[in-house]
């Protein structure tokens, strides 16, 4: 009798894992890749600058952005083209400016000992200033939107209305696991760089892909 009591409560609960699991891995196969947003958030672990606010910004805002795609604001967005276009050319500005940013300094670190960097870097950008640019990296990327937003929202809206919950918290995790591993990852790397060449070219490597992610962005505004 009791077994038989526990059978549908073991089904019911088997059926909301695996749909969670379902968000969690699709959440995971979008965010991970090379980005704006997620090479800032590395950047920020490898020189030890407000790394917790800095994931914790990034994984909120990109819940939020499901949750707003699960409650099916993606069907508005979707028929506003001039706001597309307008996120996708914001965005493009504000990577490759920052990428032009991060190849300077990359520059200026010839004749700077890693001490005197890294002082002058955080002297330079409070935690204001950092929640602001990554809030531009974050919100001003059209692939943010397509990702969370319109995918991950279409996505949650066609499963059993019951269970897709599980789903969108799946893929909320996803955003919370992956950017504080990143970000820690990149702290734990960056404790072992001493040589100021190493991070001359780290910034100027960095710098470069900001720039060509921008380019890129810019001409998929043109052809949208």
């Amino acid at each position: 009798m009791y077994i038989n009591k526990l059978v549908p409560i073991w089904s019911r609960f088997l059926a909301s894992f695996l749909i969670y699991t379902e968000g969690l891995l699709l959440g995971f196969s979008l965010i991970i890749a090379i980005g704006a947003q997620n090479l800032f958030v590395f950047n920020q672990g490898l020189i030890g600058r407000h790394i917790f606010w800095v994931c914790l910004f990034c994984s909120i805002s990109d819940a939020l952005l499901i949750y707003l795609g699960y409650s099916g604001i993606f069907l508005i967005l979707n028929q506003n083209k001039n706001l597309h276009v307008v996120l996708i050319f914001s965005g493009s500005i504000w990577v490759f400016i920052y990428g032009l940013i991060k190849i300077r300094d990359g520059i200026r670190l010839n004749d700077l000992s890693l001490s005197e960097t890294m002082t002058k870097d955080g002297m330079s950008r409070g935690l204001m200033k950092t929640l602001i640019t990554v809030a531009g990296l974050t919100w001003l990327n059209p692939h943010v939107y397509l990702d969370t937003v319109f995918l991950i929202g279409s996505i949650a809206n066609t499963i059993e209305e019951k269970r897709q919950i599980f789903f969108v918290i799946g893929a909320m995790n996803a955003s919370f696991l992956f950017f504080f591993l990143l970000g820690y990852t990149g702290k734990k790397i960056g404790k072992k760089l001493k040589s100021p060449l190493v991070w001359k070219k780290i910034n100027i490597f960095l710098g470069v892909i900001m720039v060509l992610i921008g380019i890129q962005l810019g001409y998929s505004g043109f052809n949208s």
